[in-house]
């Protein structure tokens, strides 16, 4: 596997800054479905980088980072969760799972790995919506300012998952399904990026398509009442359309 130089806010490759450059890798080995893609994703005015299997996006991110990596479930060379995974450990890039098995209970795996799945055939109007979100929020995350070193609090998931603490040093006792979802947006989410709604469901069941959406919703709600209960702060939880919840909630160190 070749090995991808590590790409951060702020960095740049061979002297230009590439960052919300708007460019989009679509890993697919059917290029007919790339093609597809690629015209649906110019009409957004993306930038797309066609890749037949996961040593092209590898080869192809070695020169010129993407910002959003759209990766198929069947490639010939890699398993998608290891091209998953890798990209998370180099990059803050976007990924996308196309699975032709999302919606069976077979890509469930990808949930935790991935910003957002899609089944195959694909939506491709939906495809595109989800990438402009994606974008939207990646430029809007860089913009923010660092916060390491800034001595500023932050809401803490206690190291167990059983206390929230706000930043004016409120402790928040929480219930066995708050917990279960905090823990799951803080270690899914780490580096800004959205949990799905599936995935916050999986970790409320084991069943995902029997289970009521609307609850995870009420929980929600509840938990944002719980806390302005206890705080004058409003829970760093955000939706995002299409995509899932967002949150800067980090875990205790100790």
């Amino acid at each position: 596997m070749a090995a991808i130089s590590a790409v951060h806010p702020g960095s740049s490759v061979n002297g230009a800054d590439h960052r919300n450059s708007r460019r989009v890798a679509v890993v697919e080995r059917d290029p007919n479905l790339r093609q597809q893609i690629q015209h649906s994703l110019l009409t957004r005015q993306f930038a797309v980088v066609e890749c037949a299997n996961a040593t092209a996006l590898y080869r192809n991110l070695l020169s010129a980072p993407c910002d959003i990596a759209v990766i198929a479930s069947d490639l010939p060379d890699d398993n998608p969760r290891n091209v998953a995974l890798h990209l998370r450990q180099h990059s803050d890039i976007g990924i996308i799972v196309l699975d032709a098995d999302a919606g069976y209970g077979a890509s469930d795996g990808y949930h935790e790995i991935a910003d957002a799945c899609f089944r195959k055939p694909v939506d491709l109007d939906g495809l595109a919506t989800v990438v402009t979100a994606m974008h939207s929020l990646q430029h809007h995350m860089r913009a923010l300012p660092a916060r390491a070193g800034s001595g500023q609090a932050e809401w803490e998931l206690a190291l167990d998952g059983w206390t929230l603490r706000t930043p004016d040093g409120a402790s928040i006792d929480l219930s066995a399904p708050e917990r279960s979802v905090l823990l799951r947006l803080v270690n899914t989410g780490a580096g800004g990026h959205p949990v799905s709604h599936d995935s916050l469901i999986g970790s409320l069941t084991n069943d995902v398509y029997d289970f009521d959406p609307h609850r995870l919703e009420m929980l929600i709600y509840r938990l944002r009442k719980k806390v302005a209960v206890m705080s004058p702060l409003p829970l760093p939880l955000r939706a995002v359309r299409g995509m899932g919840y967002l949150c800067t909630i980090v875990r205790a160190s100790n």
